[in-house]
């Protein structure tokens, strides 16, 4: 029984990874697009590690970092749109 029930949570399992492929293959397709930071836990901070990590699913934190982020995102867009301008005048 206990066999069983392994392998069916396997199964399970195999399903979710499966569907989450396809989701995030979908959104790429048709969704906004997204780019997939990395953070990683600041030096001198180490004793902090269990903490570091609930972050992720702290919903102000995430609010916070998607407010820096839109703006750093917005200022290279900007400066990429200058210098294409500028390569484009110089040709």
């Amino acid at each position: 029984m206990k066999d069983l029930r392994e392998r069916i949570l396997k199964r399970e399992k195999r399903s979710m990874d499966r569907y989450k492929e396809e989701r995030d293959e979908f959104e790429k397709v048709m969704g906004t697009p997204k780019i997939e930071v990395s953070v990683e836990l600041p030096k001198g901070y180490e004793d902090k590690r269990e903490e570091f990590l609930e972050l992720a699913k702290e919903e102000s934190f995430l609010k916070d970092a998607n407010k820096a982020l839109n703006r750093v995102v917005k200022k290279h867009l900007k400066k990429m749109k200058e210098q294409t301008k500028e390569s484009e005048k110089s040709k």
